[in-house]
């Protein structure tokens, strides 16, 4: 299957989903709460106030459910996650959520040898410790402690709190590193580690909100981790069948195609819609994210605090790449498809074949300024750049898939962007407390609202979970 068959059949299977149409009586009834997203926030927060016998309505701006998660078949047993994969080490929803829906997991790939590519070397090595040089292995390992020791000591519920919080959101986690490491190599390969994460640009994030993120996750070496870390396993079919199968619980109470354009707070109820309908309901949660919400017009006006977190976040820009095989043929060259690459677009690869498969497929992230000057190329120009690094990694034989595919959130704008969202420095400490407080009627969710997990299903999960309680008790 080649990328148009690919397109064309997935533009077909997104046209065939019905656009809902809202009568008179649907306007007229009060709901209990309005949810603003249909992915693992929403739907969590929805299935668990739906057991507590409330009216719900799910208003979804896309013509598909499971929001930053977005899984597609190719072939009989393949499949790809456009979006997020991973479930992990402390993900405890998620895996509970993927037994209930009957759904397995299977580990990520990790057999074999790992390449490191600098200066157009390739350096083939076991384990997880990359030949860097002793020096920069040393100056990595102490950078990392520093880092871990420093975002241990934040708050997870108000890391705005802490004593040196203003310091340290008044720079940058760049401006950190220079001066932590003195090591060249162990410079490179944190900065790069941590805009994988952060999916922008070092400079760009402030110390404190780096520390933070990394607090959440449970350190700077748990989210880099496969084994025992927050990339341990993935979902059989696809991290989207988790939203399915909460989609499937909730019936008709969610209705795609619904973009939502004002949320006005009246004196008895609040009134949510476009300029094609309008719903009215007691209570509204917000799980989109913050520079997404710039799209909603609230009256009365938000408070100041609120308003200035939503100008100052910047959704995260990565591309996630996918070139799909007859078989993993770096596998019989004793490679386990993971590459990680300091000087080049590419920055890791990893094997994302699926065990059931005869199939093999590489899937490399590539984040900030790299992904930014991708996307300004054509579709094939960019397959071009990805597949002559494949080849650099794997071999000629990485020129030829079956299939190739990009995608970034960054086009998509009902998300903006991915992991997720950060605020410009001096922000955080501020008005960090607001982050996920309710005004008024006004309540909200979504990963970037999460105290742990930040970036991963598992925060939308738990956000999702905590604003439904907090309505509940309400």
């Amino acid at each position: 299957m080649q990328r148009k068959e690919f397109l064309k059949l997935t533009a077909l299977g997104l046209a065939s989903l019905p656009f809902y149409s809202f009568t008179k009586n649907n306007e007229d009834e009060l709901h209990d709460v309005v949810i603003v997203g249909a992915g693992l926030s929403g739907l969590t927060a929805a299935r668990r106030l739906t057991k507590a016998n409330k009216k719900i309505l799910v208003l979804e701006a896309q013509d598909r459910v499971g929001g930053r998660t977005w899984s597609q078949p190719i072939g009989e047993n393949d499949f790809m996650d456009v979006g997020g994969q991973w479930i992990g080490k402390g993900h405890d929803s998620m895996y509970r959520l993927v037994a209930e829906a009957g759904l397995k997991t299977f580990p990520t790939y990790t057999n074999g040898k790992s390449i490191l590519r600098k200066n157009s070397e390739n350096k083939i090595y076991s384990g997880d410790t990359p030949p860097l040089g002793l020096f920069a292995l040393l100056a990595t390992q102490k950078a990392m402690n520093r880092l871990d020791n420093a975002s241990s000591a934040l708050s997870l519920e108000s890391p705005w709190q802490a004593p040196n919080a203003i310091p340290l959101d008044n720079i940058s986690i760049g401006s950190w590193i220079d001066e932590t490491i003195t090591n060249k190599n162990a410079r490179t390969l944190i900065k790069r580690m941590a805009e994988g994460e952060l999916c922008q640009s070092v400079e760009n994030v402030s110390a404190l909100q780096a520390f933070a993120a990394a607090n959440a996750t449970g350190s700077f070496k748990q989210a880099e981790k496969v084994e025992d870390g927050a990339l341990r396993d993935r979902i059989l079919g696809g991290a989207q069948g988790v939203s399915h199968f909460l989609h499937r619980q909730l019936k008709d109470v969610v209705k795609l195609n619904c973009p939502v354009s004002f949320v006005k707070q009246l004196e008895h109820y609040l009134l949510i819609g476009n300029e094609s309908f309008s719903v009215r309901a007691k209570k509204v949660i917000i799980t989109a994210p913050l520079p997404v919400v710039k799209r909603i017009h609230f009256t009365p006006a938000l408070p100041k605090e609120k308003q200035i977190l939503i100008d100052s976040m910047e959704m995260g820009t990565v591309i996630k790449c996918h070139a799909v095989y007859a078989k993993p043929f770096w596998r019989a060259q004793g490679l386990n498809g993971s590459g990680t690459c300091l000087d080049e677009v590419v920055e890791l690869t990893v094997d994302n074949s699926v065990p059931s498969s005869e199939k093999g497929i590489i899937t490399s992230l590539i984040h900030v300024d790299r992904a930014k000057n991708l996307l300004k190329l054509s579709d094939q120009e960019r397959k071009q750049v990805l597949l002559n690094a494949y080849a650099d990694l794997f071999g000629e034989q990485a020129l030829h898939p079956l299939l190739y595919h990009d995608y970034s959130f960054t086009n998509n704008p009902w998300i903006g962007g991915a992991y997720s969202g950060f605020f410009k420095k001096g922000i955080f400490s501020r008005y960090g407390e607001h982050i996920a407080k309710p005004y008024g009627n006004i309540h909200w969710a979504g990963t970037e609202t999460s105290s742990l997990f930040k970036g991963f299903m598992e925060g939308a999960v738990l956000s999702g979970e905590r604003v439904a309680m907090e309505l509940l008790a309400s």
